[in-house]
């Protein structure tokens, strides 16, 4: 994973906002780089897509999964089209591929979809915000309610927040 390419393109956009408000106003985010974001009916297995024509993006997310999913999926799929969009002009987001253990994945499909979860946890949850939220709420990330409190702040799910301060260190 290129985790320097992720925290430029990451960072670059995160620029864009001053200051930076908590919860990040991801589908915002998404339109200002040109993408057309839109809510669509996609059943049980599909969370989102990306569709690329002509060099334009649209970013489709399930409309019944809860707002945390929704946010997460928008911000997947804006890392697709940041990181991805001259490898293919369609990404579909479908849960059952994570839920197999012999997926059908290519080694490079699971890397481009590793790297869009990576890309979505970083600009959902950037690094020095997360460091603020720790300092000045005094949460205790042992504790399955310091988690929940944190998660809230940034309008992800516990799971999503969980994985983000382990990565950074913060266990």
């Amino acid at each position: 994973m290129n985790t320097k390419l992720i925290h430029s393109k990451v960072n670059a956009i995160l620029k864009t906002i001053v200051p930076i408000e908590l919860p990040i106003n991801i589908e915002e985010l998404a339109k200002k780089r040109g993408l057309d974001v839109l809510p669509y009916d996609l059943g049980q297995d599909v969370s989102g897509l990306l569709a690329i024509k002509d060099g334009k993006g649209t970013i489709g997310y399930n409309i019944t999964d809860a707002s945390v999913r929704r946010r997460f999926t928008i911000a997947h799929e804006l890392g697709h089209y940041e990181l991805h969009k001259e490898k293919s002009d369609l990404f579909v987001d479908q849960q059952f591929i994570y839920r197999r253990q012999n997926s059908p994945l290519s080694f490079e499909l699971k890397e481009m979809e590793n790297e869009a979860n990576y890309f979505a946890s970083c600009i959902l949850m950037p690094t020095d915000q997360v460091r603020k939220a720790l300092e000045i709420m005094d949460i205790n990330l042992v504790t399955e309610d310091g988690i929940k409190e944190l998660a809230k702040l940034f309008d992800v799910s516990t799971t999503a927040m969980s994985l983000r301060v382990n990565k950074l260190g913060f266990f």
